[in-house]
């Protein structure tokens, strides 16, 4: 194992508005991060003060929402949010799964506090999507981040691991 040996990643995209929670692409990238050595801070996999973002506790939230009780659903979903934001600041890296057509504010929040800290965002989007794309989410990422396949994505990552590409704007 090289460069990447020991770092961390957290998967950022979205989840609330997506029936499998975003947890497909979750579960199809970890074991790829995880030859490397990396360690992966997954939200979809995640409790905290035993409530998580998904199943139940997603239903959960939802009736919080419909039923207009904000305090009790910041109060409730708080401690999830934090953690999120926590794990952005311990990551060494991002990998953002960016859909253009789901509804998100969590992701763009990380983003931005992972863009404030100075940290890579390795950006996945769809080609198919860019008629719909948020031209906002460009001056966030470095253009050699953005990658429209996992695999051209993982091809990057070895050249990261193998230290040929400069390595420096991923020390912090």
């Amino acid at each position: 194992m090289g460069y990447l040996n020991g770092k961390m990643v957290y998967l950022c995209g979205a989840m609330g508005a997506l029936d499998d929670s975003g947890m497909g692409w979750r579960d199809f990238v970890t074991p790829k991060l995880q030859k490397y050595g990396i360690t992966v801070a997954d939200p979809a996999r995640k409790t905290t003060d035993g409530i998580s973002e998904i199943g139940e506790d997603k239903k959960k939230f939802r009736e919080l929402i419909k039923s207009e009780n904000w305090e009790e659903a910041k109060k409730v979903f708080w401690p999830v949010a934090r953690w999120d934001l926590r794990c952005v600041d311990k990551s060494d890296f991002l990998i953002l799964n960016y859909d253009a057509l789901v509804p998100s504010v969590g992701t763009w929040d990380e983003m931005v506090v992972a863009n404030m800290q100075k940290k890579p965002i390795l950006f996945k989007y769809d080609r198919n999507q860019l008629d719909d794309f948020n031209i906002w989410t460009i001056v966030r990422i470095k253009p050699q981040h953005f990658f429209s396949e996992w695999d051209d994505m993982f091809g990057y990552l070895e050249e990261v691991d193998n230290g040929r590409l400069d390595t420096s704007y991923w020390t912090l």
